[in-house]
């Protein structure tokens, strides 16, 4: 029950908390994160900032991908959350391929290119990113549920 795979740095923040997880009936967040699931304040932070009626778990990418079967048989309606591209693909190439990916906020970093406002992405990421949009994965570009969509598919 995946609703929605989001790549945002920021991990939970205001547009995830209060516009994802309303815009898909989000019920359990899991935060894919290997420094986070690592950093005891990081998650007592995320466990703080969730609401209050959504699930939340934090596991590294490692971690993760061994609980594949119990993420797959889970009910909730879920969003999975990573901080970056590398993890991302990572767990894809073990999940296997799914439908839609958003590229919510990956910042600017040392030779990055730009593809939107708040896509910034380098050589690596470029090759990772297409990898998986040659899986046939979309990968969109989008802040908020309510802004438009664009994908990054036919810029990479």
């Amino acid at each position: 029950m995946i609703k929605v795979i989001r790549v945002d740095h920021r991990l939970l923040h205001g547009q995830v908390i209060f516009s994802w997880t309303k815009f898909a009936n989000i019920e359990r967040v899991i935060v894919i994160d290997t420094a986070t699931a690592n950093d005891d304040f990081k998650k007592m932070s995320l466990k703080l900032a969730k609401p209050e009626d959504v699930r939340l778990n934090v596991f590294s990418v490692d971690k993760a991908i061994s609980k594949i079967d119990q993420i797959k048989a889970l009910k909730d309606n879920i969003m999975l959350l990573f901080a970056n591209v590398t993890e991302l693909s990572k767990f894809i190439d073990a999940y296997g391929p799914v439908e839609e990916i958003n590229y919510g906020l990956v910042p600017s970093k040392p030779d990055a290119k730009r593809f939107s406002n708040a896509i910034y992405l380098t050589p690596d990421e470029v090759m990772l990113t297409k990898k998986m949009c040659d899986q046939g994965i979309k990968i969109s570009m989008q802040q908020v549920p309510s802004a438009n969509k664009e994908f990054l598919n036919n810029l990479i």
